[in-house]
């Protein structure tokens, strides 16, 4: 019974913690800028490679205006829209990346890397120009440091700081970061066009219902959410993050339908001990209860070595390779839902919820599975079941 109860439990925190790190993984690339959706507008054109030197947009991409970034802002369940740029540089020897940032919008997509993670010097100041962050890559590779100047495009920037982009964050990181302003001067854009919108969701399980709003205002638009990101970790990511809880609750029945199976073949076993039990004077209820306390110290222990037995599943989960989803920017081939891959760890955790449900699941399947069997066998008439002592 103890290894039944225990099997149950270590299937749903097991199970449990796969699903929810599938679900981390998802989220995490939106999470480090602070976003639900990532918007972008597809021009309908047809992919070719870029030739030539210069500043450009990422092909395939076209922009937005200011209107309509207020229009996804109206949408009901938006928080926050901001809007960022994101080009290339196309240099002689290597190609470089700019997030063009509002230094007024620093809350919520690129622009937020500029305050979670600077390592040296300081952000922008609003209304400022003909400046620059460098990532830390970029400026320890060329060897830049604050105070030096980096050249974008034929122009000169002063750096004035620099960040170094860790984890989730990655999802909008760029080798240089400069004011929205001059981003679009580079790229020949007007002053209140982007082709990058970042949205807050207030709710978001709501995702689905903002992104069709926003279609609706302003035309079709790709959008990247976490849902989107689900799709490119495969079938078992897929299935994990979405029927996880059911997967748990299947597990924990299985434990439990093996501790009922188990128990009452321990109390089979013992027909002839409850029979004499109750041939001396013992109660129904007494002999219920006698098993009932039994069938708890199995469930408490059962519950003990199966949580224990669930996280080192959990543990050994976390060396799955999940893909690491850090480039929900425009790529190269200028569509936004491209999205680079690296291979990390699944970020499983075991949370106390799912510890507190595989308790309480064993410990209350394990006491009605003893009582029921009790019963069961105490229904037996005390002189049938001393027949054969």
């Amino acid at each position: 019974m103890v290894a039944a109860v225990a099997l149950g439990a270590a299937l749903l925190i097991a199970l449990t913690s796969l699903g929810s790190g599938f679900r981390e993984a998802a989220r995490a690339p939106l999470a480090g800028i602070a976003a639900d959706l990532v918007i972008t507008r597809p021009d309908g054109g047809i992919p070719s490679e870029q030739t030539g030197r210069g500043v450009r947009q990422p092909f395939g991409l076209s922009t937005f205006d200011t209107g309509e970034i207020g229009q996804m802002s109206a949408v009901p369940g938006v928080d926050t829209a901001v809007g960022a740029l994101q080009i290339w540089d196309f240099g002689p020897r290597s190609t470089i990346t700019i997030a063009g940032v509002d230094p007024g919008q620093r809350s919520v997509g690129p622009g937020r890397i500029l305050d979670h993670n600077l390592i040296a010097g300081r952000s922008f100041h609003p209304g400022e120009q003909r400046v620059a962050v460098l990532d830390r890559h970029y400026a320890a590779f060329y060897d830049t440091k604050v105070g030096q100047q980096v050249t974008v495009g034929g122009r000169d920037f002063s750096v004035v700081g620099v960040v170094e982009v860790k984890d989730s964050a990655q999802t909008a990181a760029s080798n240089i970061y400069l004011p929205l302003a001059d981003a679009q001067q580079l790229a020949g854009l007007a002053a209140n066009q982007v082709n990058q919108v970042h949205v807050q969701v207030g709710n978001s399980a709501d995702t689905e219902a903002v992104t069709a709003g926003i279609t609706a205002r302003v035309g079709q638009v790709s959008a990247i959410t976490a849902d989107s990101l689900v799709q490119i970790m495969g079938a078992v990511g897929r299935i994990s993050a979405r029927f996880s809880t059911i997967a748990a609750i299947i597990g924990g029945i299985g434990g439990l339908v093996l501790s009922w199976t188990a128990l009452r073949g321990l109390v089979s076993e013992r027909t002839r001990e409850i029979g004499l039990l109750m041939a001396v004077g013992w109660r129904r209820s007494h002999v219920v209860a006698a098993f009932r306390i039994e069938a708890l110290i199995l469930g408490l222990v059962g519950a003990a070595v199966g949580i224990a037995l669930g996280i080192v599943l959990a543990w050994l989960l976390s060396y799955i390779p999940a893909p690491d989803l850090v480039a929900a920017p425009p790529s190269m081939s200028g569509h936004s839902d491209a999205v680079q891959t690296t291979d990390t760890g699944l970020p499983v955790r075991v949370s106390l919820t799912a510890v507190g449900a595989a308790a309480l699941v064993s410990l209350a399947g394990a006491t009605g599975a003893g009582s029921l069997a009790a019963r069961r066998a105490t229904r037996l008439k005390p002189a049938r079941s001393l027949v054969s002592l």
